[in-house]
């Protein structure tokens, strides 16, 4: 019996292991997910690459943004990369602009990432953070590369702490 709890003890501890492989993809995931930060930041006058962009993620990749709304009741809004890039990029190149992230969980599950990451906006006038929130990201390893399926976000109020999305 003593042998059989310690074979079931050593085969359950053997399955936590992280394998190379894994090793390897959690570290380019969390590169990739550390480039779209890089890629949309920058101070002031500064233009972005806005092709290193589309290249860390897939075609038809969903960006989106969720809030309370103004009746609480939740609003959101989902564009293309495409979208965010046409209204986004103007405002990052004339006001500057560094997001960064302050937290990051990676879940990875075969061909399947999920990263949930706190970030914090800085503002390229003042230096000051303006805006914390966390972001949803899910990629797909398609061959041999993790590229970006999805992003969502929100922005943290008193309601909805960045800790919050980490319990």
């Amino acid at each position: 019996m003593k042998h059989l709890i310690r074979a079931a003890f050593a085969a359950s501890t053997a399955a936590i292991v992280i394998a190379p492989a894994q090793a390897d993809d959690r570290a380019d995931v969390e590169a990739t997910v550390q480039a779209v930060y890089d890629v949309i930041s920058g101070p002031v006058g500064q233009a972005r690459d806005f092709d290193a962009m589309r290249d860390l993620y897939l075609p038809g990749a969903a960006m989106g943004a969720v809030s309370p709304g103004e009746d609480g009741q939740g609003r959101g809004r989902v564009i293309t990369l495409d979208d965010y890039i046409e209204r986004s990029g103007p405002w990052l190149v004339e006001n500057g602009f560094t997001e960064r992230p302050t937290r990051t969980e990676t879940t990875i599950y075969g061909e399947l990432a999920y990263v949930r990451s706190a970030y914090e906006g800085v503002s390229g006038v003042t230096g000051e953070v303006f805006v914390t929130g966390v972001n949803f990201i899910t990629l797909f390893k398609i061959e041999g590369e993790w590229k970006i399926a999805s992003i969502l976000w929100r922005s943290a109020d008193q309601d909805w702490p960045v800790d919050a999305a980490f319990d």
